[in-house]
């Protein structure tokens, strides 16, 4: 489990350092056509991280299979990057000029309280999620592993 959580954080820093590479009107300009700006992607990353601290520290019940029976799944679907997605509508970014400085702050923000969670939770719990939640289900150590591989595919997509 520390592995996943160690690959959780490279890939939290990685986006803040990918971002950091970019000027402020770089980090909101689109690479292309209906593409999100770097600082879209970073403000998606933020929206779906967002509260997963909470969700990871809250007392729930053991899931009742491996905790990690989704992982490889979640990797394989992730790590595909020829396969397009599309964003649940509730973290899909805003279309505005986003503060650089501002934006990174609560990236790292969001990093240091997330890793803290993972480390000091009960990973083999299931999540408490509302219904309508697409990761409804899944073990806390699973939603480590989609943060991972979401947050990959991101770094990748601000990459090219």
């Amino acid at each position: 489990m520390e592995a996943i959580i160690s690959q959780l954080e490279k890939s939290f820093n990685e986006t803040t350092q990918l971002l950091s590479q970019f000027s402020q009107e770089e980090i909101n300009t689109a690479p292309f056509k209906d593409s999100w700006t770097a600082a879209q992607v970073g403000c998606h990353l933020l929206k779906s991280g967002t509260g997963t601290d909470n969700i990871l520290t809250e007392s729930t019940h053991p899931v009742d299979r491996a905790p990690d029976k989704n992982a490889e799944n979640l990797k394989k679907l992730f790590l595909n990057f020829e396969n397009k997605m599309q964003a649940p509508d509730f973290i899909i970014p805003e279309d505005k000029i986003y503060n650089k400085k501002e934006l990174i702050i609560s990236l790292k923000e969001l990093t240091k309280k997330t890793i803290e969670a993972a480390y000091k939770s009960n990973l083999s719990q299931i999540t408490s999620l509302p219904d309508i939640h697409p990761l409804k289900g899944m073990s806390k150590l699973e939603m480590i592993h989609f943060l991972t591989y979401h947050t990959m595919r991101y770094n990748n997509q601000i990459k090219n």
